[in-house]
């Protein structure tokens, strides 16, 4: 459900050519439309026209995370499911470097706005020899730690799927257990979350998380609002417990104008833009097209979303 360029919507008759293509402008067409699809490709207006739906048997989603999709239930538990994973992950990866550096070099604070003409130099912090936990081992937990390692910084990484005491991966990374990272925390510098937002996932990182960190550790949290529970980290910063924090996504998006993060001066506040708006040619094109051919040969499709784990 999106509005195809004439270039991407002859690439997917090319890849299924006995497939009737509609599209979708909007909602009311949408509601129509889906009626008899068995396909929908697309976010915009899914889960509105999702209750007409009849025979729908596969949704391609346009976003990594499909939390919001899931929340459908019962709706959504019986179809094929997949979503854009890996398709922007050097973005966020890059994203998180840049929150991780403003928060080290201050840069967020440079300009102390109730003293704009003052000009005043401070101490500030060194990335290279620090320790970075990441939290969450996909794509863009791993494009986090190849930036950081170049970088200078000791990374370490908590995998869901990793039983055990943790190991030494092959690119040098210390990986820890879901039952075991939080051994980790009195070492870190840097606390990375790059996490989906599931059941096991909300909240995982709580007030008694951010009490073993160090006094002066950072946290940012480029993954899913709600991974995070905001109102402990705005406490750990208000009693300087953090030197400071950065957030792309928030539990409530877009963020009330009197939250009281906004008021925070050690936090930085991102607006989800870690994925940045795209103009066509949309990143995603090339997998939706590769889905639709595979799924009109009936060979397994790419980006399958295990729906007991969330993503």
């Amino acid at each position: 459900m999106y509005q195809p360029s004439a270039e991407h919507l002859a690439a997917l008759h090319a890849a299924a050519p006995a497939a009737e293509l509609c599209v979708a402008r909007d909602e009311h067409t949408a509601a129509e439309l889906i009626r008899d699809a068995e396909v929908v490709l697309g976010n915009r207006y899914f889960l509105q026209s999702l209750p007409h739906a009849r025979c729908l048997r596969w949704m391609q989603s346009n976003s990594m995370g499909v939390d919001r999709i899931l929340e459908a239930g019962p709706a959504v538990a019986n179809l094929l499911l997949t979503n854009a994973r890996g398709i922007y992950d050097d973005e966020l990866a890059e994203h998180a470097l840049a929150l991780v550096l403003a928060l080290v070099r201050g840069l967020h604070q440079a300009r102390d706005q109730q003293h704009v003409q003052r000009w005043e130099r401070q101490s500030l912090r060194r990335l290279k020899g620090m320790q970075a936990l990441i939290l969450g081992w996909g794509g863009i937990g791993q494009g986090i730690a190849a930036r950081l390692n170049g970088l200078g910084v000791r990374v370490q990484a908590a995998r869901r799927s990793h039983a055990g005491p943790p190991v030494l991966d092959a690119a040098g990374v210390t990986v820890w257990g879901p039952e075991t990272w939080r051994g980790a925390l009195a070492t870190t510098d840097v606390l990375l979350l790059a996490l989906p937002l599931t059941p096991e996932t909300y909240h995982l990182v709580g007030g008694a998380e951010l009490a073993a960190l160090p006094s002066d550790a950072m946290v940012v949290n480029i993954g899913r609002g709600g991974t995070l529970d905001e109102m402990a980290l705005l406490t750990s910063l208000e009693c300087n417990h953090l030197s400071g924090a950065a957030l792309d996504v928030v539990e409530q998006e877009p963020l009330p104008a009197d939250h009281p993060l906004w008021r925070e001066p050690k936090l930085l506040l991102t607006p989800h833009v870690g994925r940045s708006i795209e103009h066509p040619p949309y990143r995603w094109e090339r997998l939706f097209v590769e889905n639709v051919r595979r799924y009109a040969a009936g060979e397994p499709l790419l980006n399958v979303v295990d729906q007991s784990r969330g993503y």
